[in-house]
């Protein structure tokens, strides 16, 4: 019950943070999207039994280092100067969110080596096509960032594979589904992220809609340790 709250209360402080969140943001907007990201925390916190402490050792983390990333990517906006070292702390900070993720995805549902292999194939196949595609036919400015947002994204789509694979092989379980879902969503807010990062793009229905799916993934993957 209290884990329903704590995304409650997190649902709020999104609706506001976006409200006062603008293209150049402010110590306001940055409280308030920290906030967001607590509740989120908290959610997977209150969420713990004894049956699901040996995934919350893992989700638990990712939790901290995605609030750590959101900390980061927003600092790069008040702290114009330091910019692209924000930029690659925030991105850091997800892909070692994202190795917690992975990890209790193996740790919960006892993935085979098999199976890890051919997500692994499946994974860079697919980041490849998008590193292609951005650059060639979107044309997307990574600059710096390029093999970073490669890093990261193989890892994400990593962990959508994955994902996936426990979604097909474990009788789809309610955690399984959350995790499942909660790892496609992130992808969308990444995709639309990176629209805004590196393809130009702006206004504030991206970053609702950026934020809105990013808030909805780490929520969904929070509340997936109440079902373990």
């Amino acid at each position: 019950m209290v884990s329903y709250v704590m995304t409650a209360l997190g649902a709020v402080s999104l609706a506001l943070f976006c409200i006062f969140r603008d293209e150049n943001s402010g110590m306001k907007a940055l409280f308030l999207k920290t906030a967001a990201s607590v509740f989120f925390v908290l959610t997977a916190v209150f969420a713990v039994s004894a049956d699901s402490i040996g995934a919350a050792v893992l989700i638990i983390p990712g939790l901290l280092f995605g609030l750590l990333g959101d900390i980061l990517l927003d600092l790069k906006f008040i702290d114009k100067p330091n910019s692209d070292a924000y930029t690659f702390g925030g991105m850091g900070a997800f892909f070692i969110g994202h190795i917690f993720y992975i990890a209790a995805l193996f740790t919960v549902f006892e993935l085979d080596a098999g199976g890890a292999l051919i997500a692994a194939a499946i994974t860079v196949v697919l980041t490849a096509a998008v590193v292609v595609s951005t650059l060639k036919i979107m044309k997307y400015d990574y600059g710096k960032f390029l093999i970073p947002s490669a890093g990261y994204s193989a890892l994400l789509i990593y962990f959508v594979v994955l994902s996936a694979y426990a979604l097909i092989s474990n009788a789809p379980s309610p955690a399984a589904r959350l995790l499942a879902t909660g790892s496609v969503v992130f992808l969308i807010s990444d995709v639309i992220l990176s629209m805004t990062y590196f393809g130009g793009k702006k206004g504030r229905a991206y970053l609702v809609a950026n934020h809105t799916a990013y808030y909805a993934a780490q929520f969904l993957i929070a509340l997936a340790v109440l079902f373990i």
